[in-house]
């Protein structure tokens, strides 16, 4: 029986996050995503979480506008984001009028699946997202946290699930963001699932012991529906594997889920050139996290405190602050080390080797953690901890409502800009002052002049915005960017009605005026001749274009306060 697993692509939110973050721009966005699009992939994890802090601070683009240009270059695909519960994809709770109209603008402006988590999977802290997508009719995966709590087994994963289908939610998540889950495991637990549930399973695993794909193969022989994979070209050590080798390793069986590698090798070659555009080097290879011994800490832990340190001048202190750090993580219970969690351990750690005796300053946000501001801790935590932390303070802390609700600044005017103001304010005045000014993000590097062909086009080709109406149809398009020579063909990158097509012309040697040109769109070639022009001070000038031997008009409008 044919049962082809459905591969979601993450790699826009959960690939190499150096460069996914910090370097791919909306400008480069139309491209990539058109061609995810023609993939086959089940949906595009491509928003939310870390993308919408990352857009605002280091791309200094507004991360609503990121959502429209995917939107718009997506015809087949889904839109599926991350929600951090009732943190949304800030790093606080924030109240229910809020989370509500978060969902709301994001539905509108085209997600269509939410996969909603909560850093200590807390229940309540989730409802008030899936209660907001479910009204809105979009689909809901509500996400199990997994970590190496010793209280917690498989029988507690399987309750929290219970409780997250009882919301409604239409699909279950078990996310695994540090590989810490082996085969065996996902067997035991998968298997129990499809015993008592009828949702589809979703597992978003990591490959942090290279034990993904194996774990994968096994989920999905055992009911898993949908699977989570990053192209290779952007996948690294402590992300979800790449589609590629999932492909090859279900190539032929039941499970094939027929994601098109020909694409998938355009996006890849597409990637290699933002990479030579912005000069990025990849960083080096990062060693297999180490095995799961009693003071194990995950990877991006360790590089959280070894960034903290050196911030502090205290490179040398690395050993000892990881390991401190495992004796917090064990002192909190276990919670899973994730976003904001992940942090607070480590920054208390570091803390700790700073200070004459453990715990003698309990960091701020440890102590609203332990006081349940971001949600309940589900294990025991050390009780010395816990009563120091819960000791009565000069000043009660507080509420809510004023720090986690809207807040207006005066002139905003889009509900993008208020929420947006609301979850990061100071981030936000300075990019919406930035904007104001008309100011950009910093210009890209140049990019590499393109490989010597036979007949080089790009130093003849200009970059204007043409309009132009063939047949009563009136389109626009602008030439966004040269590739290199392929086979003797320069390749093209032509933005057609915000649709990134790539299309390959060579120049037909020829002696006169009249040169003709070979162009390749969509696997078929055109002969192409310009015929005759009349150029008029009118707002069109006519062009007759000879293709494959058929005269054609088109109509170019020409740009205001220009003659044609």
């Amino acid at each position: 029986m044919f049962n082809p697993v459905k591969v979601t692509d993450v790699t826009l939110r959960d690939g190499l996050e150096d460069f996914v973050l910090r370097h791919l721009r909306l400008d480069d966005l139309g491209r990539l995503v058109s061609l995810l699009d023609r993939a086959g992939f089940y949906s595009l994890d491509c928003w939310g979480g870390s993308t919408f802090y990352a857009a605002l601070t280091d791309l200094k683009e507004d991360p609503w506008e990121r959502l429209r240009k995917m939107r718009r270059a997506l015809t087949r695909t889904p839109i599926q984001m991350i929600l951090r519960g009732r943190m949304l994809v800030g790093f606080k709770p924030y109240a229910d009028d809020m989370v509500r109209k978060f969902v709301t603008r994001a539905a509108s402006l085209g997600v269509d699946i939410f996969r909603v988590y909560d850093n200590l999977n807390d229940l309540e802290n989730m409802e008030s997202a899936i209660n907001a997508a479910k009204e809105l009719r979009k689909q809901v995966e509500a996400t199990v946290l997994f970590s190496l709590n010793p209280h917690v087994t498989n029988d507690d994963y399987l309750q929290l699930a219970s409780g997250l289908t009882s919301t409604g939610a239409d699909v279950i998540c078990f996310n695994d963001s540090f590989g810490v889950i082996n085969p065996h495991q996902v067997r035991t637990l998968i298997s129990t699932y499809r015993r008592y549930f009828n949702q589809p399973l979703r597992l978003h695993l990591h490959n942090n012991h290279q034990a993904a794909l194996t774990s994968y193969q096994e989920g999905v022989r055992q009911g898993a529906a949908l699977v989570d994979t990053t192209l290779a070209a952007l996948a690294w050590s402590y992300g979800p594997p790449p589609v590629e080798s999932l492909m090859f390793s279900l190539a032929g069986s039941q499970h094939d889920p027929h994601i098109d590698l020909d694409v998938l090798g355009e996006a890849g070659e597409f990637l290699e050139q933002l990479k030579e555009k912005y000069h990025y080097r990849e960083p080096s290879p990062r060693k297999m996290d180490d095995h799961l011994g009693p003071d194990y800490l995950p990877g991006p832990l360790k590089e959280f405190i070894k960034e903290e340190l050196k911030r502090r001048d205290a490179r040398d202190r690395q050993r000892v602050a990881c390991k401190e750090a495992h004796q917090v993580w064990c002192d909190l219970g276990y919670p899973a080390l994730k976003g904001r969690i992940l942090e607070i351990v480590g920054l208390q750690a570091v803390q700790n080797i700073a200070s004459a005796r453990r715990y003698e300053t309990i960091i701020p946000s440890l102590q609203s953690l332990i006081r349940g501001k971001f949600g309940r801790l589900h294990s025991p935590i050390l009780l010395e901890l816990q009563s120091r932390a819960l000791a009565p303070e000069d000043e009660p802390p507080a509420p809510l409502e004023p720090e986690g609700a809207l807040r207006a600044l005066p002139g905003l005017e889009k509900e993008e800009d208020v929420l947006t103001y609301s979850l990061f304010p100071e981030e936000a005045e300075a990019f919406f002052h930035m904007r104001a000014d008309g100011a950009r993000a910093p210009a890209a590097p140049a990019p590499a002049p393109p490989a010597p062909g036979p007949y080089p086009l790009a130093g003849v080709l200009s970059t204007p915005l043409l309009n132009l109406n063939h047949k009563g149809e009136e389109v626009w398009a602008r030439l966004d960017g040269v590739g290199g020579v392929r086979k003797g063909k320069q390749v093209l990158f032509i933005n057609i009605q915000d649709h990134i097509e790539e299309i390959e012309v060579q120049l037909v040697p020829g002696e006169g005026k009249s040169r003709d040109y070979l162009v390749t769109f969509h696997g078929d070639t055109y002969r192409i001749r310009v015929s005759k022009t009349f150029p008029k001070e009118q707002e069109y000038t006519p062009v007759f274009l000879e293709i494959n031997g058929q005269m054609e008009e088109f109509l170019i409008k020409n740009p205001a306060g220009e003659k044609g």
